[in-house]
């Protein structure tokens, strides 16, 4: 993986490229090329949390598609089986539960439901998923945004830790 210089001095079609790693809405990648150059990792933290700030709800929506869905037994990515890494150790029960209340969530909202899974127990997020969906749609957006921006965010300094 690339040093913050490295990203600096990609083309903007290749770090666009990279960003995508992080988040597959075409409108973040463009707004972090963009925000290039980085002069240390809290402006790049800084640019990752004002470009998910700014996606409108198109590009959320294209962001939370970049997602499975949590406990899903094939995630999208190293990353996103990395970060729901807790789920696996729930016992079935709270797994069965996690999936319907997913479903529930889907039909009433029409897309993922999201929550940053580092470090939270299956439990934990069936807990915030039921409690989410009794949220108003305008509402469940802005808490779905907030947390897609802790993803994002993670996975920026993900792109330079693994360097």
């Amino acid at each position: 993986m690339p040093t913050l210089g490295e990203i600096n001095a990609l083309g903007a079609a290749q770090a666009e490229e990279l960003f995508a790693r992080c988040c597959v809405a075409p409108t973040f990648c463009a707004a972090m090329a963009a925000a290039r150059p980085f002069q240390d990792l809290p402006a790049l933290e800084h640019a990752a949390d004002q470009a998910s700030a700014d996606l409108d709800h198109a590009g959320l929506l294209l962001g939370f598609s970049g997602h499975p869905r949590i406990g899903d037994r094939k995630p999208h990515s190293a990353w996103s089986s990395a970060e729901q890494s807790k789920v696996s150790q729930a016992d079935i029960k709270i797994l069965d539960d996690l999936r319907a209340a997913n479903f529930s969530y889907e039909e009433k909202f029409n897309h993922v439901f999201l929550i940053c899974a580092t470090g939270k127990s299956a439990e934990y997020m069936l807990n915030e998923c039921l409690r989410r969906i009794d949220n108003d749609p305008d509402v469940e957006i802005e808490e779905a945004r907030e947390q897609l921006r802790l993803i994002n965010r993670i996975r920026v300094n993900k792109l330079l830790e693994e360097s």
